[in-house]
């Protein structure tokens, strides 16, 4: 027997009533079903189905037919024609668009992807294109109902064209190649064919079936809302969301479903929960998760419609030890994996910057062959040395800094050798490119780190596949162009984390046909997730593409809105969340959901919104709008260890400690520093470091000043200064302003020069490293440390000066408080023999002045020594270290954070 049946059946009595009517038509081949497929929407639904047929057939054993997709059933044909892979196809048409200088550069893989997708619906929907030109274009001027123009006619061209080209190369493309399938299957017709819950199928589907039904029986069990009880819930939601032209309005719907079911069918099965943030939704989620696992639920879906929130949740889940099992996956591109190997890109973009090399180089995946320790110690020096000279990029650079660091040396060599694989200046095919990029990550040592990783299996077989499709292709592309490619495959390409089997199933609403679940949870349900946006095409607007017979937006609706009702109505408990409110404004339900929460309300009177039982933390994150009091703390006070106290300390490091003893516990005791900074453009600090290498090398050269020419004198300083500066304006144009700054103050400086030396002052030393023990009770000891910038001689007496590049009012204001500023005499003390003077050189300004602390030198560097002794030896016995909180220490300390001192309870 033969024919297409098909047979309508209320969302909730779907797969028993198919398994009923399957029993009945072959009840002859009983206990022997083996002979018949079954077409399901996914496998997962083949356990329910068969468990249906057992209970239908009422036999003790029973052979079950053949489970199957239509797509997987069409898999196991081959019509031993060759098909082009999807990437060659895509750099086909690149090569077209590029050829045609139509598009922006950058656009071209977008379009060209654009186009496919286009291509095949065209083919999967039997969209028959006319042969001309010219007749496409009427038939695109009837459907936009316009008079051709620019626009239209450059859409008609390119899809006409480029359609037409691809159709004749005379290779199979996915789409055409799926058709032919179908066609031999139905032609080969090798038993009775059942499908259960497909719907929407394709116009080429649809053929199939026909073709298929000339031989065989064909029999399609489709879910449809409105052959259900009038007082059962498929009705109910079939009554709810029944378009305006469809049906009578709300209120008179919601009239007729009270009277022929006084009960409402949604009882207790459905409640909506707006929350008050992404982590208060999330939070609720993982704790209804939690409370379902505990009631002994085995089988519970969470269909994400908001990535951001799912991920949260699935954070929480996970600290709780609640494994997800996630069908849904995450974009290959956002995965460590992918990352690495992306990020290895970035450095020869940038010219290796320093960001994206130490991202690179802290990666677990790199140097695998390296010893874990001798890794990590290796980039830690590099990185210490490129924020401690704020070299922005280049490897020589970094290069010119490693001196005789073997395995920095050796870890920079392997860095270059990698980068000479992927000549970015060279024009080259796809799959030779994805070969340089191989090799390159062989010489880095990525490749054995991804082949341990899940998803960086799934990198390697995704490039391999690539690189083995696009082999026969000659085409030549730049380095952006591959870049931009490789780019999209990452993107497009989807990870799943098949490791894991777990009762808490992380999925789509399309992958819930037809599947037990004991609850549910729609998560992220607001108008924007649900339904959603769905993919616009470059190509024709909606009622253009409904003209031409193309999919619109009106069919992806109606599919999506069927797999909500066979959802709704097949799971016992659901839970539906969004974010009432988003960044401060309300974020309004899914109309869907709205329009059933009205209905409801209409016809029982009973909203479908509830407050969730929930811990008390997360209901006063609700009462707080989604802000949780932050708790109030107290000035710390911390002690150190006898063992802990420095044994070492510098002139800065005193200052620390005077002006705060916290600041100097957090620095100094416990090294909480901050990493140096890798000055992207020169800053003050830059500029003065700047101010004193140009001085000490000049002062080096011209120890007497007087005894040169003027002008030979400044002109040599300018050439000093120059070749300084020449490194930060190589990097930073803008750094040029610093130097014409310093350039103005250089005649001011020579003439300060000038008058010291007739003062008899004549200059010995600088940047001199100097040390001094400082004894303490109990046979401890201290080393006071510090490096001078200058040391001058005037016969026996000696002197030393700090240069600085602030303003002579702010010095003398530092000065002012006596022995609070304890630079001065810090520098004093660490000269052998007690300098006669010592002065800050204020030699940023026209007129460079030198400034001496008010008190005698002898005495001030006589109490500061004093002090210090005192001061370690109390920490030694356990002194507290409190927290000032002076505005003035506390404006630019990094460590405000650590002491709280914003939230204080004074």
């Amino acid at each position: 027997m033969s024919g297409l049946g098909v047979h309508p059946i209320a969302p909730d009595r779907l797969i028993a009533t198919a398994a009923r009517e399957i029993v009945a038509l072959e009840r002859s081949r009983l206990p022997n079903l083996s002979g018949l497929t079954v077409l399901l929407p996914n496998l997962h639904a083949a356990g329910s189905f068969g468990r249906a047929l057992r209970e239908a057939a009422g036999v003790p054993t029973l052979l079950l037919p053949r489970f199957a997709t239509l797509r997987d059933l069409a898999g196991q044909t081959e019509p031993g024609v060759a098909r082009m892979p999807l990437s060659r196809r895509q750099a086909m048409i690149y090569q077209a668009l590029r050829a045609t200088e139509w598009f922006r550069q950058g656009d071209l893989w977008h379009v060209s992807a654009e186009l496919l997708r286009l291509f095949d619906e065209i083919t999967l929907w039997q969209v028959q294109l006319p042969a001309s030109g010219e007749d496409f274009l009427q038939q695109l001027e009837a459907a936009y109902q316009a008079r051709r123009g620019g626009p239209m006619q450059f859409e008609a061209r390119l899809v006409h064209e480029l359609w037409h080209a691809m159709s004749g190369s005379g290779e199979l493309d996915d789409a055409a190649h799926y058709q032919l399938q179908l066609s031999l299957l139905a032609a080969e017709a090798p038993g009775p064919l059942y499908l259960a819950g497909l719907q929407a199928l394709m116009p080429v589907e649809q053929a199939f079936l026909e073709r298929y039904a000339q031989a065989h029986a064909v029999h399609c069990f489709n879910s449809d809302g409105s052959q259900g009880d009038p007082a059962g819930l498929p009705y109910l939601l079939e009554a709810a969301w029944a378009g305006p032209e469809q049906a009578a309005p709300l209120h008179e719907r919601a009239a007729a479903c009270r009277s022929n079911a006084p009960a409402s069918a949604l009882g207790q099965r459905i409640s909506l929960f707006g929350a008050h943030g992404l982590e208060h939704e999330a939070e609720a989620l993982a704790f209804r998760i939690g409370q379902w696992l505990a009631e002994g639920k085995t089988a519970i879906a969470v269909v994400v419609q908001d990535r951001l929130v799912a991920r949260r949740a699935r954070a929480l889940l996970e600290r709780a030890e609640v494994l997800v099992q996630d069908e849904t996956g995450w974009t290959l591109s956002t995965t460590s994996a992918s990352t690495v190997l992306m990020r290895w890109l970035d450095n020869l973009d940038s010219q290796f910057h320093f960001q994206d090399l130490l991202d690179l180089l802290k990666s677990p995946f790199i140097f695998s062959a390296w010893d874990g320790a001798r890794r990590r110690n290796t980039v830690y020096r590099l990185e210490q040395l490129i924020r401690r000279h704020s070299v922005v990029s280049h490897l020589h650079r970094y290069r010119a800094l490693a001196g005789e660091d073997e395995d920095v040396l050796e870890l920079l060599q392997i860095l270059y050798e990698a980068q000479q694989k992927l000549d970015r200046k060279k024009q080259r095919p796809l799959a030779s490119w994805l070969q340089s990029l191989q090799e390159s990550l062989e010489l880095l040592g990525i490749l054995p780190g991804l082949q341990r990783d899940q998803a960086g299996e799934q990198v390697l077989r995704l490039l391999d596949g690539l690189r083995h499709e696009l082999s026969p292709d000659a085409t030549l592309f730049r380095y952006a162009e591959w870049r931009q490619w490789l780019n999209q495959q990452l993107e497009e390409a989807v990870f799943r984390d098949e490791s894991i089997t777990s009762p808490v199933v992380f999925t789509h609403l399309a992958a819930c046909r037809l599947r037990d679940f004991d609850a549910a949870i729609i998560a992220g349900a607001d108008a924007a997730h649900l339904p959603g946006q769905g993919r616009e095409s470059v190509f024709f607007n909606q009622p253009v593409r409904a003209q031409l017979g193309l999919p619109g937006r009106r069919t992806a609706l109606e599919s999506e809105r069927q797999d909500l009702t066979g959802l709704l109505t097949a799971v016992p408990e659901v839970r539906v969340t969004w974010q009432a409110r988003k960044n401060g404004e309300p974020n309004p339900l899914s109309p869907w959901f709205e329009r059933l929460e009205t209905f409801h309300v209409l016809a029982y009177g009973r909203s479908l919104k509830g407050a969730e039982t929930i811990p008390s933390r997360i209901r006063a994150a609700e009462e707080q709008d989604g802000f949780a009091a932050l708790a109030m703390t107290t000035r710390p006070a911390p002690s150190l260890p006898s063992a802990l106290v420095p044994g070492t300390i510098s002139a800065s490091g005193y200052n620390s400690l005077m002006a705060c003893p916290y600041q100097f516990f957090a620095r100094h005791a416990l090294h909480l520093n901050e990493l140096d900074e890798v000055a992207l453009a020169l800053e003050k600090r830059d500029y003065g470091e700047y101010v004193h290498e140009i001085l000490h090398r000049f002062h080096g050269r011209y120890p007497v000043v007087m005894e040169c020419a003027p002008d030979e004198i400044e002109q040599a300083l300018h050439e000093i200064s120059r070749e300084v500066f020449n490194r930060a304006i190589e990097a930073d144009f803008v750094s040029h302003a610093w130097l014409l700054r310093w350039q103005a103050a250089i005649p001011g400086y020579l003439a300060w020069q000038q008058q010291r030396e007739r003062e008899g002052w004549r200059w010995q030393a600088g940047e001199l490293a100097c040390t001094r023990p400082v004894a303490l009770a109990g046979e401890r000891q201290l080393t006071l440390r510090g490096r001078l910038d200058r040391v001058d001689r005037r016969g026996q007496e000696q002197a030393v000066l700090d240069y600085k590049t602030q303003n002579f009012d702010s010095l003398k204001k530092k000065l002012k408080p006596a022995g609070e500023d304890v630079q001065l005499a810090c520098y004093a003390l660490l000269l052998e023999t007690p300098p006669r003077q010592a002065a800050f050189v204020a030699v940023d300004e026209e007129v460079v002045r030198q400034l001496e602390p008010p008190e005698p030198l002898a005495e001030l560097a006589g109490a500061s020594l004093e002090r210090l002794q005192s001061l370690f030896q109390s920490l030694h016995e356990g002194a507290p270290l409190p927290a000032q909180g002076v505005a003035a220490a506390c404006q630019y300390c990094e460590m405000r954070g650590l002491c709280r001192k914003d939230y204080w309870n004074e």
